[in-house]
Parts: C-alpha cells; structure tokens; sequence
C-alpha cells in the first residue's frame, strides 16, 4: 500500500526555506519603507519653507507661523511649536504619526525640525532652516551634523 504526503522532512526543509527568504526580504522592505517615509517628509518640509517664505513676504517676518493651541490658524507672536495648518500643513506627522515637525521662528529665521516617531523612531532628526541648509542627524545625538549633512543616505 503506497501512501500520499510530505514527510516531515520535507516539511522541516520547506519551513528552513521560508525563513531564510523572511529573514532577508523583512529587513530589505522595511529598510524601503523607512527610505520612502523620510523622502516623504523631506519634500514637506520643502514645501513649507517655500510657504514660510510667502508668509514672511506679507508678514515681513517668519514669527506667527506657528500653531501653538492646536486650532490650525497661526497664532500671533508665537516663536516655536507646530508649523500652523493655515501656512503649511505637514501631512507626515499627521498620518501614522512618523515624525513630529516643529519650528522655531525669528522676526529673520526659521528652523524646522522633523523628529521621528513610531516606526520611524531612531532613524535620524531631519532639519532645515531659512538659508536652505539641510541636515539629518541619522545617529539622533546632535553630534553629526555636519558629517551626514544634505539628507543624503550614508
């Protein structure tokens, strides 16, 4: 009598062959993932500063753009907190919660910095500021900036 089936040999070696694919694709997919996520957020801040800069223009100064009660309208005076959804809205902070994008304004300078949060924690503070200059602290120490500077990926 002749019987059908895998042997659990068979089994054990289909199980090996799935894991070492997982092990290699898991790490490459969410590597991508992360490399998307930060592009994503690196072209918002681009855009807002080119909105921070039509802000300054009718304003003659960078302070107000921030939102500091939540309501989405910039707050007069305000110097530091969220960018205000009515200069600029930031949609990578806002969906999934990947990075927190906060700013810093002077009545002649801005800085933005984009922190990273849930998936994206540990994986590098992004900055830019009023004179295009570009950073990303990949190693979130502050003591990088300058080396792994431009966003460029390492």
């Amino acid at each position: 009598m002749k019987t059908r089936g895998f042997t659990l040999i068979e089994l054990m070696a289909a199980l090996v062959i799935f894991a070492l694919i997982s092990a290699i694709a898991i790490p490459l997919y969410t590597n991508y993932s992360q490399r998307t996520f930060r592009t994503e957020v690196m072209t918002e801040l681009m855009s807002c500063a080119q909105a921070l800069e039509r802000f300054n223009a009718i304003n003659f100064t960078y302070v107000g753009a921030v939102d500091n009660d939540g309501d989405g309208s910039a707050d007069a005076g305000a110097a530091a907190g969220a960018p205000a959804e009515d200069v600029c809205e930031v949609f990578a902070s806002i969906r999934g919660g990947r990075y927190a994008v906060n700013i810093v304004t002077t009545v002649d300078t801005y800085d933005f910095t984009a922190t990273p949060a849930g998936s994206m924690a540990n994986t590098g503070i992004l900055t830019l500021d009023e004179a295009g200059a570009r950073w990303w602290d990949e190693g979130n120490d502050g003591m990088d900036i300058g080396i792994d500077d431009n966003w460029q990926e390492g």
